[in-house]
């Protein structure tokens, strides 16, 4: 699998992540399709891949998504609902 770099990812009219890559079998180029992810599915791909870059999320990131409203060493209190200040 390798993301098609032309082709940004995007939400659906359903609210879902879609992400168009490219599936290859030995190297050579079998399909065009896209990966389909539930938002807290991206969420969570969204954070295994910045950890996998740069390492564990500060506290400070942590305060700065939007359905966090509270945060402290081990502990993040999401809200099921957009929080809004």
């Amino acid at each position: 699998m390798d993301p098609i770099p032309s082709r940004p990812a995007y939400k659906d009219e359903d609210g879902n992540v879609r992400i168009p890559i490219w599936l290859t079998k030995n190297g050579r180029h079998t399909a065009d399709t896209e990966m389909v992810l539930l938002p807290s599915e991206a969420e969570l791909l969204n954070e295994r891949l910045s950890t996998a870059l740069g390492g564990p999320r500060s506290i400070l990131q942590d305060l700065s998504h939007p359905h966090v409203i509270a945060a402290g060493p081990g502990v993040t209190v999401v809200s099921k609902l957009p929080h809004s200040a």
